[in-house]
């Protein structure tokens, strides 16, 4: 295993997300990436984005609705 999917994997882990980075990197089998590498880092960076956005939403959605009338 190359150095960088082992530090993907490990990021993953420390942050909690390992095993749905896992589940994500599964589906995109045959989706045409160079390496294993390739593929972990775009896993990664899909589950990153959808955290950050579901974090994002749920306190802007708190926020919004405690400043309603």
């Amino acid at each position: 295993m190359s150095d960088k999917v082992e530090d993907i994997l490990y990021q993953a882990h420390d942050e909690g997300i390992y095993s749905e980075v896992m589940a994500v990197s599964k589906s995109l089998d045959n989706k045409g990436y160079w390496t294993v590498a390739d593929k972990f880092e775009e896993a990664y960076n899909i589950v990153k984005t959808k955290r950050e956005k579901g974090y994002e939403n749920k306190h802007l959605d708190k926020k919004r609705r405690g400043n309603k009338w």
